[in-house]
This record gives structure tokens, C-alpha cells and sequence, in this order.
């Protein structure tokens, strides 16, 4: 991949809290190190698509700034602080403000045929790149609900090529804070990253009827 605006971007709203939370924890680690290694795991990834032709390259960039970080640490940041790392890091201002900015529009039939419309440009293209996420998108009985089913995780694939699988289900949780911001709730019962068949999100909004 190419280190674009958007791996950019993330660095600066991701690293820098993440950084700032080890200080804080006692385990400083070097930025320019950290920094260096987001690099690398960048120039090592296969093409995804741009952002604006798949959004979810600002997830694997996400995974990316936080392994770097992990990385850089060289074994001082156990992996329950790693996941405090990742969840404080994504409740920084600007990463919410973000979220919260998309919630007008995240529950209308629009929104679920833009999810659908990526998936079918980018599942072609799974079978042969394993960064690349293969969704399935269900169509909500109304606008306040839908489906999405992902049987390929471009995080997976990542954390295996790095050996840190165990880490991903950490990184699981900017799915629940994101749809939360947006004003919705997400159900799952299993994840890739945990072991399981899939990825199974019931994504509805928040104090709708499919809200039980």
C-alpha cells in the first residue's frame, strides 16, 4: 500500500493518543521507532483500494498504527494494556467527533446500499488478497436495521502476518464505539478473530423497535 492521506491521517489521530497512553502507563515508547514500523507494515501490504473506493482501508490502517505501536514497544505492554491502548485511543475527540458526525445518515436505505455497493466492488477481489474484507450485506427490514456478515478480515491477516493474532480481538472493539457513536448498537456472536465461522454484526439503531 501506499502511505496516502489516510495512513497519514490515522497515524496522527491514532498514534499519537496510543503514544501518549503508555506514557501516561509508565511504558514510553519511541515515536520515531513506531513510527518507522507503521511504515514498513504499510509498504509490506498489498493495494486495498482507496478510501473512497473502500472504506474499511482506515480500519487496516487502524490495525496497522497499533501494531506498530505494540511493536515498537518490544515486549514491555502486556496485551490487556494493549486493549486499553486501542479503546482510549479511539475515544480521543477526534475520532468521535468523526463518528458522531455520520450519525444523520447512518441509518437510511442510502447508507445500506453504499455498504452493499463497496462489497460487491471489493469481495471480487478477496479471493486473492487476504487484506481485502469479504462482506456480506443484508438489507434491514426498514432503515433502522441491517446485516453484515464478514467471512474475510483484512485485520486478521494482518495480525497473522506480524504473529500477533491474539492481539486482533482487541482491536474489535472500534466496531462496537463506532456504531455506538453513530448512534446505533451492534450484536455479534462470533468474530473471525476470535475463532469463529464469521463475523456476524446485527447492526439496528439505537432506541428503535429492533432495539430489545
Amino acid at each position: 500500500m501506499k502511505n496516502s492521506a489516510c495512513e497519514k491521517l490515522m497515524w496522527l489521530v491514532l498514534g499519537t493518543p496510543s503514544l501518549a497512553y503508555l506514557r501516561q502507563q509508565g511504558t514510553p515508547v519511541d515515536p520515531k521507532k513506531a513510527k518507522g514500523i507503521f511504515r514498513q507494515m504499510v509498504a509490506e501490504t498489498p493495494e486495498i483500494g482507496s478510501l473512497r473506493e473502500n472504506p474499511l482501508r482506515m480500519c487496516l490502517a487502524a490495525g496497522m498504527v497499533w501494531l506498530s505501536v505494540y511493536k515498537a514497544a518490544e515486549g514491555t505492554v502486556e496485551d490487556a494494556c494493549f486493549g486499553e491502548m486501542v479503546k482510549e485511543s479511539m475515544e480521543s475527540p477526534l475520532v468521535v467527533a468523526a463518528y458522531k458526525g455520520k450519525a444523520k445518515r447512518a441509518f437510511t436505505r442510502e447508507s445500506q446500499q453504499k455498504r452493499a455497493d463497496v462489497a460487491a466492488r471489493t469481495n471480487p477481489l478477496a479471493a486473492d488478497n487476504p487484506y481485502q474484507w469479504n462482506a456480506e450485506v443484508i438489507f434491514g427490514r426498514d432503515p433502522e436495521e441491517y446485516t453484515i456478515n464478514y467471512h474475510q478480515c483484512g485485520l486478521c491477516a494482518l495480525g497473522r502476518r506480524e504473529g500477533l493474532s491474539r492481539l486482533v480481538p482487541y482491536m474489535c472493539v472500534l466496531d462496537i464505539l463506532s456504531v455506538e457513536w453513530m448512534g446505533g448498537v451492534l450484536r455479534r456472536t462470533m468474530t473471525l478473530a476470535a475463532g469463529g465461522e464469521y463475523c456476524d454484526f446485527y447492526i439496528c439503531k439505537k432506541g428503535s423497535r429492533w432495539d430489545t
